[in-house]
């Protein structure tokens, strides 16, 4: 089947608001599920930040944050999967050298 071109094309400013709209719900959404579930990432990020008095004021606050995501063991699933990870990163290979003759 042949097209006849060029295709008359909807107006563009007419179809930004929905997509912009439902772009914005999304990273708000994913935002605020990480900040919940992931709060011992935003725990070490604020550790590993130069000392300064801002910094100190963000380690603080995300350390209390931590605490009360664990609490609430909104943290569990993040930590089953940090432990399994290192149980992996541990394991011993088939063909994969030793870590004491890798350093070596």
């Amino acid at each position: 089947m042949l097209h006849e071109f060029p295709v008359d094309l909807p107006d563009a400013a007419t179809e930004q608001r929905p997509a912009l709209g439902w772009t914005a719900a999304i990273l708000a959404a994913a935002t605020l599920l990480l900040a919940v579930a992931n709060a011992a990432s935003i725990d070490s990020w604020g550790a590993d930040l130069p000392p300064g008095p801002g910094v100190a004021r963000i380690v603080d606050a995300a350390g209390r944050w931590r605490a009360t995501t664990d609490r609430a063991g909104l943290g569990a699933p993040r930590a089953r999967m940090h432990r399994l990870w290192k149980q992996m990163e541990a394991a011993r290979w088939p063909g994969r050298a030793s870590a004491g003759a890798a350093a070596s």
